[in-house]
């Protein structure tokens, strides 16, 4: 029985160059972008945005600055209907609304230290579902990263403890959920070149979170004048024109946001999924380079990491190393 072609994408770009050097400068910008990105929400967390407007906002100007560079293609609509694309972009929301309430409890380079959960949950669910063995040493790396993430959330103050662990164990969930949807996305693996992947994602992140809003705003209105019992998590009306939750979210989104997406197709494409992954290892370590910076110049005030969670990220960036290094290696038949 033949299989079934793949959508063609509506994008004329040529097929990218690959430059192994632009490539690595490109991972080097997406970890060094995941940092600025921690200290964003932190910033928004100061500024006291309700998080769900504040990603609703990011997500609309990340996914307009998306398709001012790559437009939408003649496809938009085909792409808006799939049912995968909203697996895909619900997922995008609510990792960045997890991660941003993670950091409503610790500071950024802790929360980002929990979220490394995401990495041994998706290697079990890579097996549980698909039958994807990992290489024993990686086993042994996630099991390693699993015992450090709990060490770390041992070590964190009672008070948020378990409400931390929920929300990034939330941010790791979706991370593999949005993973697995967007391998499987016909018109995600159709695409070949760095731009039609962004069209892809943009179509995807702008229909989701345009809905998104509007429903959010509808609901909040519909409490305002009794219609609907509060829901607690929703946000208000205030929440919602919020002028400060408009403007850090919508520039938060339309740069940072967006350079990520466009770092992380591109780096991918020029130097293999691998070696970005390898690299994003170090995104625990930009994320304390940014909370510095931000503590320094006094728009976020969070205290230093501890010398045990320091000894905690080492150990953590070296177990994401070695599950890259397992999957290099060749293996005896």
């Amino acid at each position: 029985m033949p299989r079934p072609s793949l959508p063609r994408t509506a994008s004329r770009s040529a097929p990218l160059r690959t430059d192994p050097l632009d490539g690595w400068l490109q991972a080097i910008g997406n970890v060094v972008a995941a940092g600025a990105l921690s200290l964003a929400y932190a910033i928004g967390q100061s500024a006291d945005a309700h998080p769900i407007a504040f990603v609703l906002y990011a997500m609309v100007a990340s996914a307009t600055g998306m398709l001012s560079l790559t437009g939408f293609g003649t496809d938009a609509r085909a792409i808006a209907r799939h049912a995968l694309s909203w697996v895909v972009g619900v997922s995008i929301i609510l990792i960045e609304t997890c991660y941003f309430l993670t950091l409503a409890y610790v500071s950024p380079a802790h929360g980002n230290l929990v979220v490394r959960i995401g990495i041994p949950i998706a290697m079990l669910a890579g097996w549980a579902f698909f039958r994807r063995r990992s290489p024993p040493l990686a086993v042994v790396a996630g099991a390693v990263i699993t015992l450090a993430v709990a060490y770390v959330i041992a070590a964190t103050a009672p008070a948020v403890r378990w409400p931390m662990a929920a929300a990034a164990a939330g941010t790791g969930f979706f991370m593999v959920v949005r993973s697995f949807a967007a391998e499987f996305h016909p018109f995600n693996r159709a695409a070949r070149t760095v731009m039609e992947k962004l069209r892809v994602t943009g179509v995807v992140v702008l229909v989701t979170s345009v809905l998104g809003l509007g429903l959010v705003a509808a609901l909040a209105a519909a409490t305002g004048i009794g219609a609907v019992p509060r829901l607690g998590f929703l946000p208000t009306l205030s929440d919602i024109a919020n002028v400060p939750t408009m403007l850090l979210g919508g520039l938060m989104g339309g740069t940072i946001l967006t350079l990520m997406a466009y770092f992380n197709f591109s780096s991918v494409v020029k130097i293999g999924a691998a070696n970005h992954t390898a690299m994003m290892a170090f995104s625990p370590v930009t994320s304390w380079a940014f909370q510095e910076l931000g503590v320094l110049v006094g728009l976020i005030a969070v205290t230093r990491p501890e010398p045990r969670l320091v000894a905690a990220m080492a150990v953590i960036v070296a177990a994401v190393l070695l599950i890259f290094w397992a999957g290099r290696r060749p293996r005896v038949t």
